[in-house]
């Protein structure tokens, strides 16, 4: 029995069938057959039984898949906590930041970081949005992160950095287009364009613009600005979003929201249950420490 026919197992046992569990593994579905054969063999008892083109576990299988579950889980914990010991002890920083930040706030804040520490750490830059900034930071697989903060990840602690402007974009020839200023009140008529729900900035406009004005009608959700901006440019629509350097590149009127002003906060992230090193511990308490990117901008 090795590693990787328990990996397989497991793959298996979610996918409960052989061509996608193999795909996702990136092996032949021969490969996979195999290994599972070999694996059921050693153990003397049947894991799987065929359900039409499906396979499901038997008892012995279910038995067997919660041993290596918990097997596995701790193997991979483990493996987590030697690479952040193996970065820690070479003084590698994994930073992962929303598009937004990665080319103009993180590299100042680096820069200001390491003019100040003659013995700087080398920082290991990641360009995502803050989902996956909040699943690394809680896996282990970044050490801080820059993005928005979600109540449910317990483990992570936020510093807030700076907030962006909620605005609302509109085509130069829409209705709206003249407003100085605009009530959630007045969108009611318009089939909005905004952040994904699942997204933590995508909540937060929501709730913003519940409290004002309930029950609005969200047609589309995306990712970022670049897509929502897109749409609106397109069907000339209505699109919420924070007032970023991504809307730059379109044709489009930005008209102040009527929202409170932290409805877009920008946090410092970092997991508080794992050992941070020296110099992570130093980069953080030099981030509380900095009044300059505290303000709103």
């Amino acid at each position: 029995m090795n590693l990787n026919q328990l990996y397989y197992f497991r793959t298996l046992a979610e996918y409960q069938h052989y061509t996608k569990a193999a795909a996702h593994l990136y092996i032949s579905q021969p490969s996979l057959s195999n290994a599972m054969k070999s694996l059921e063999k050693e153990l003397g008892c049947v894991l799987f039984k065929k359900t039409g083109r499906n396979v499901q576990l038997t008892e012995y299988g279910r038995m067997f898949y919660n041993t290596t579950c918990s097997t596995l889980n701790i193997l991979d914990e483990g493996k987590r906590e030697l690479q952040q010991k193996i970065k820690s002890d070479a003084g590698i920083i994994n930073v992962a930041c929303i598009p937004t930040s990665i080319g103009t706030r993180l590299p100042k804040l680096i820069k200001n970081f390491q003019s100040q520490n003659s013995r700087s750490p080398y920082f290991i830059l990641h360009d995502e949005f803050s989902v996956p900034i909040l699943e690394g930071l809680d896996n282990g697989q970044y050490d801080v992160g820059i993005c928005s903060r979600a109540v449910t990840y317990t483990d992570l602690s936020f510093i807030p950095l700076f907030s962006e402007p909620i605005v609302a974009i509109v085509p130069p020839d829409h209705p709206l287009a003249n407003e100085k200023h605009i009530d959630p009140n007045q969108l009611r008529p318009y089939d909005l364009v905004t952040y994904d729900p699942k997204a933590p900035i995508g909540q937060s406009v929501r709730h913003a613009l519940n409290a004002k004005c309930p029950n609005l009608t969200f047609a589309e959700s995306f990712d970022s600005e670049i897509p929502i901006a897109g749409q609106v440019v397109e069907n000339k629509t209505v699109g919420v979003v924070a007032n970023t350097m991504l809307l730059d590149a379109f044709n489009l009127k930005r008209i102040p929201l009527d929202v409170p002003a932290d409805t877009r906060t920008v946090c410092i992230a970092y997991n508080h249950t794992r050992q941070l090193s020296p110099v992570l511990q130093q980069f953080i308490d030099y981030i509380k420490g900095t009044k300059e990117i505290t303000v709103e901008n």
